[in-house]
């Protein structure tokens, strides 16, 4: 598991309440521990903490009943992860948009992280990652439910993208401007692959992402060494979340800072931002 050791705050859990005022029941300890870490993450980022969300709770402990359930069924793998099959027991959504609207969430557009092992365990490896860290560290993912199941070791974290309007500096960027420590590699091991093609291991990928409300046209994505060298990179854009990465074609180069930076049309507006990062020694 590859992720930037950074100085974190502490940032308080979301406990909410139910339908009578009293308060809920406490979240398992790694449900805690997981919102607790991924806020801490967003706030290296500069974006709002994200709020525990009832029917995105729900929708996620459907989908971990189901795949209980349904433990071993063919195509219950990879992307298949996220799907279920309408005439399989405990179906709740064959997507998991329809199971988060099944449990009454509405207020943005969801996508979800799958895995194994403890919820606050995974978030450090979705942090690594490229289509598993823009969920967690998005300006517009404010909403979140998760669940996971302690025998099948399944969990689920499903995310709700809003579009309120947000008071923050965009695009918000990780690793974060001034960061240290940051990991030279990264095993690109992810499903879908954001770097088809390229030879592993690659470097520590960097992300950007604008607000759900704005619209994006990407222009420019580079990262350059302390020479001032531009590396050779893809750049994968996820158009949906208005989001775009870096992924170095080879590690970097242990002690040394780096200098990423992306331009893009925002709303009629050029918009330029330039930031620098150190790898660990």
């Amino acid at each position: 598991m590859m992720f930037a050791s950074l100085l974190l705050a502490i940032v308080p859990v979301v406990t909410l309440a139910q339908d009578d005022g009293s308060p809920a029941p406490a979240p398992p300890a790694s449900e805690s521990l997981a919102l607790e870490r991924i806020n801490q993450y967003r706030a290296l980022a500069g974006v709002p903490p994200m709020a525990a969300h009832p029917a995105l709770k729900e929708a996620a402990a459907g989908h971990v009943r189901y795949y209980e359930a349904n433990q071993g069924a063919e195509g219950l793998a990879g992307l298949g992860l996220h799907e279920q099959d309408p005439a399989a027991p405990g179906f709740t959504g064959v997507e998991m948009d329809d199971r988060a609207k099944a449990a009454g969430y509405d207020a943005g557009t969801v996508t979800e992280n799958a895995g194994f092992g403890r919820l606050d365990a995974a978030v450090e490896w979705y942090i690594g990652t490229v289509n598993h860290r823009l969920p967690l560290l998005h300006p517009s993912a404010l909403d979140v439910g998760m669940a996971h199941s302690p025998t099948a070791g399944f969990g689920i974290v499903d995310v709700g993208l809003r579009r309120d309007r947000l008071d923050v500096e965009l695009p918000s960027v990780y690793p974060p401007h001034g960061a240290a420590d940051v990991p030279t590699e990264w095993d690109g091991a992810e499903t879908p692959d954001p770097a088809p093609g390229v030879p592993r291991p690659l470097g520590y990928p960097i992300t950007a992402a604008f607000a759900r409300y704005q619209q994006v046209a990407w222009v420019t994505t580079e990262l350059r060494d302390a020479a001032g060298t531009p590396l050779e990179v893809s750049s994968p854009r996820t158009d949906w979340m208005r989001a775009v990465a870096i992924i170095p074609h080879r590690p970097l180069v242990s002690g040394q800072t780096y200098t990423a930076r992306v331009e893009a049309i925002v709303d009629d507006a050029t918009v330029t931002k330039a930031w620098s990062f150190t790898t660990r020694p």
